[in-house]
């Protein structure tokens, strides 16, 4: 037994305060060998206090943002989201003032000081650890923020994120065609941001080829290979693409007046495109459009050119 805020404690349950901020759930307490009836006691004698639904926090330690939203994450679990998230990922201007959670469909309530969120993308959320919390990736978190503050202060986030090097254009494009779908919260307006802004801003080829690939992987695919070279049947190389599935003899082009901006570009992708598909490929051709604004598409098309894929053509040859 060891002394904690003038109260004899078991070891194991000082141990564990001490690493949660001063709390511990209801689970943890009996499991470190407390019975009911002595929580109770602690609870009733002020030496706990309830921070939230099963979770205690000891009254040393004093009450702060980061010890109300850890309680709040330790009863109901999912991910600290929007300012919560903001805040501990210390995006400029966000403080620890609010609790907001965003958790699976079917289990928001009604909380006094949290604010719940629903979400059928949590898959997407990549999340981290910040002060022992789990909390959605910082591309997922402007997405979210996006949805609930001002055009003028996303636009401060935004620039925030990319002057401090914390995420690049891309990562932000890559979540907004990741998440696209119709009514999402937060997609208008962050797109909208980015196009206001960084419209005329051209992302590099080879940084557009791996967004494609991520927002490809996030449906579940395997990862595309990059730069893939064709040849022909005589061995002759056809073609170099910017991603392949050559297991399913896919091909995918990306095309935009970025890079094919003149009639010389135009003519030869066209004769590229025939050498190709005569090799035995699929060839399936995107836009940038098509990536920020219909991804969704983007990626049932390679999904249904995969499904159909998978028997060789006579003489089909490729090679990385």
């Amino acid at each position: 037994m060891t002394e904690f805020g003038g109260v004899q404690r078991d070891d194991t349950v000082i141990g564990r305060m001490k690493q949660q901020h001063g709390l511990i759930s209801r689970t943890q307490a009996l499991d470190a060998g407390l019975t009911k009836r002595q929580i109770e006691h602690r609870v009733a004698s002020g030496h706990w206090v309830r921070e939230a639904r099963g979770v205690y926090r000891h009254a040393a330690v004093a009450a702060s943002g980061l010890t109300r939203l850890r309680a709040a994450w330790m009863a109901h679990g999912g991910l600290a989201s929007h300012r919560s998230a903001a805040a501990l990922h210390h995006f400029d201007g966000y403080r620890l003032n609010t609790v907001e959670l965003t958790v699976a469909p079917g289990r928001n309530r009604a909380i006094k000081g949290v604010r719940f969120y629903q979400s059928t993308q949590l898959n997407l959320a990549k999340p981290v650890v910040r002060d022992d919390i789990e909390v959605t990736g910082p591309a997922r978190t402007v997405l979210d923020l996006a949805a609930v503050v001002s055009s003028k202060r996303l636009d401060r986030t935004v620039d925030a994120v990319l002057r401090s090097g914390q995420l690049r254009l891309s990562d932000l494009w890559g979540v907004l065609a990741s998440h696209a779908c119709r009514g999402r919260p937060g997609c208008a307006a962050l797109k909208a941001s980015l196009e206001e802004r960084f419209g005329d801003e051209p992302v590099p080829l080879s940084a557009w080829s791996r967004m494609v690939a991520e927002l490809l992987t996030d449906a579940g695919l395997d990862y595309p290979a990059l730069e893939h070279r064709i040849h022909d049947a005589r061995g002759d190389f056809v073609a170099q693409v910017d991603l392949a599935y050559p297991a399913q003899w896919v091909a995918i082009e990306l095309d935009s007046a970025r890079w094919h901006d003149n009639r010389e570009s135009f003519v030869e992708d066209r004769r590229r495109r025939n050498e190709i598909t005569l090799a035995g490929w699929n060839v399936l051709n995107f836009t940038w459009d098509d990536y920020a604004s219909r991804s969704e598409r983007l990626r049932a098309t390679v999904i249904g050119a995969l499904d159909g894929g998978g028997q060789a053509a006579p003489g089909r040859t490729s090679s990385s």
